[in-house]
Order: C-alpha cells, then structure tokens, then sequence
C-alpha cells in the first residue's frame, strides 16, 4: 500500500506540475501576443501618419509644379508674343525702306 501510495503521490505531483507548466506558458504566450498586437498597432499607426504626411507634401509639390508650368506657360506665351511683333515690326520697317529708296531714286 505504501508503494501505491507513494507511486499516486509523485503521479499527481507530476501532473500536478505539468498542468502548471502548461498553463504557465499559455498565459507567457497571451502577454506577448498582446504586446506584438499593440506594437504592430503602433507601427501601423506611425506607418499611416507617416503616410498622409507624404501624401500632404506629395500634393503640395503637384500643386507647386502647377503653378510653376502656368508661369513658363505664361512666360513661354509672352515670349512667342514678344518675337511674332519683332518680325511683323521687321516687315514694316523693310517696307518703309522700300518706298524710301524708290522716292529718293525719283528725286
């Protein structure tokens, strides 16, 4: 009887330390799921800012590259503007000189 005794003492003791272990370990493996949720919630959330922010600068950069495009629009307009008198003004100087000359060789 001692013997049985004995051998259901260390069963239980045994089972006894196995189900602590185990119960050990699945309550280590929730904190740490817990922690990685959280820290992958943070990473997400920096990662989101992080993002608006590059579609904030993003934007502002489209909207300075438009206007930069509407003043060399606006530039390269007055600088087609500008040449197109030259050449008509170039004309009409030609055609002054022209009639000058035919006066003067009538004189």
């Amino acid at each position: 009887m001692k013997r049985i005794a004995l051998f259901a003492a260390a069963a239980i003791v045994l089972a006894g330390a196995q189900l602590h272990a185990q119960d050990t370990t699945k309550k280590a493996a929730k904190k740490p799921a817990a922690t990685s949720t959280k820290s992958a919630a943070k990473t997400a959330d920096k990662a989101a800012n992080k993002a608006s922010a590059d579609a904030k600068t993003a934007t502002k950069a489209a909207t300075d590259a438009k206007k930069e495009a509407k003043v060399a629009s606006n530039a390269a307009d007055k600088a087609a503007g500008a040449t197109a008198p030259k050449k008509a003004s170039h004309k009409k100087s030609s055609k002054k000189a022209a009639p000058k000359d035919s006066t003067k060789k009538g004189s």
